[in-house]
């Protein structure tokens, strides 16, 4: 009999496509599969067994304000910001995702779930349901539960002086703390289910068997040994189906692809400084938007091309420069192509992403409020 699986995450950013490039390859390997998400993830999950949340949360397509890790809309303060997943995703809807999940299991018994790193109640169906749980990060790893990596969240790159070890452990210190701002949440989730509480938030990862990360080791501060129960597999890079095959109309020119992020983080005011940098620059700029953002809503300007979605695998052959966010998929595409980065942080994994850019050598960080003056020099 084949492996059933549950493959749950839910809409919020980049880790969707790859989660169901995930489900395909299993899929493909023979394993009976469903796929759970929000109804705005169905487009993402195409050709794949897809069953929306019930009780949790359902994000619908085009459904901005109600997108989950909308961090561009509070101050970048690390309480705020952790009590906001808490909130939104990790802790306060804990109990709606796992009796959604429950459901699932008692209509279909699976072997094993696999969820998003973020959906503890994901893992709290598991727990109560006796199945194995894994997770799946396509990214680095954003919990402060590794030892071996400086904090996530910061951007801090590793140092081997004192001073770098007592930074990094007083901010995993510090940002592990925070997450039990959801701690009540959490323990009356569980308590709803009959499982005993817990002492902190993130103790619920124990129940983990497997931290599947979708990066390259190399790209993480090229790690030579990882913890258990953590494990690379490379990134996975399907070009989204809303993306276009691309040519370019000024071959003989270098290009410079413009990529910030395909859910809103309030990008509009970086994109019209990246476009003003490159004008007089012997270069054509590619700006690909993805759903977030309208076209008409940047102005129009001859040296550089705006589109809704391109394969980035065509254009970047074309390429002598990208200039990214630092998403993880934005900053791993090109760097698989050998072509170079300016990351401009806007907030979630940005500047981890581009901290692991800076410290490879593969390009260069400035401020996600960078002038244009300062893009173009």
């Amino acid at each position: 009999m084949p492996p059933a699986i549950i493959l749950a995450t839910f809409e919020g950013g980049g880790h969707v496509t790859p989660a169901a490039q995930f489900a395909r390859r299993l899929q493909a390997d023979g394993a009976s599969l469903r796929f759970v998400s929000d109804e705005a993830s169905r487009a993402a999950a195409a050709g794949l067994p897809f069953q929306p949340w019930r009780r949790a949360p359902n994000r619908q397509p085009g459904a901005e304000a109600a997108a989950p890790l909308r961090d561009h809309l509070r101050a970048f303060w690390p309480p705020a910001l952790v009590r906001s997943l808490c909130e939104e995703v990790i802790c306060a809807p804990a109990l709606a995702y796992a009796e959604d999940l429950l459901a699932m299991l008692r209509e279909e018994p699976a072997d094993l779930i696999i969820c998003n790193e973020l959906l503890l109640g994901a893992m709290l169906a598991g727990e109560k349901a006796g199945v194995p749980v894994v997770s799946f990060s396509a990214n680095v790893w954003p919990y402060p539960t590794r030892a071996d990596l400086p904090p996530f969240g910061p951007g801090f790159r590793p140092g081997n002086k004192e001073w770098h070890s007592r930074r990094d452990t007083f901010a995993r210190d510090w940002t592990f703390s925070l997450y039990d701002t959801g701690l009540p949440a959490l323990n009356a989730a569980r308590a709803a289910l009959g499982l005993p509480p817990l002492a902190h938030v993130l103790d619920q990862l124990r129940l983990l068997r497997l931290s599947l990360l979708a990066t390259a080791q190399a790209f993480d501060f090229g790690l030579e040994s990882v913890p258990e129960p953590f494990a690379y597999a490379g990134p996975l890079l399907e070009t989204p189906p809303w993306a276009g095959r691309w040519q370019p109309r000024h071959p003989g020119l270098p290009h410079v692809l413009i990529s910030f992020s395909s859910t809103e983080m309030g990008q509009r005011g970086a994109l019209r400084r990246c476009i003003a940098a490159l004008r007089g620059l012997p270069v054509r700029g590619v700006l690909t938007l993805g759903p977030a953002v309208e076209p008409e809503s940047l102005p129009a300007a001859e040296h550089v091309e705006i589109l809704r979605g391109a394969a980035h695998d065509d254009i970047l052959p074309h390429c002598a420069a990208a200039i990214v966010q630092g998403g993880h998929g934005s900053v791993i595409r090109p760097l698989l192509h050998g072509v170079p980065l300016l990351c401009l942080p806007l907030g979630r994994d940005n500047a981890d992403n581009a901290a692991r850019v800076a410290e490879a050598g593969a390009g260069l960080v400035r401020g996600g409020r960078a002038p244009a003056w300062r893009i173009r020099r």
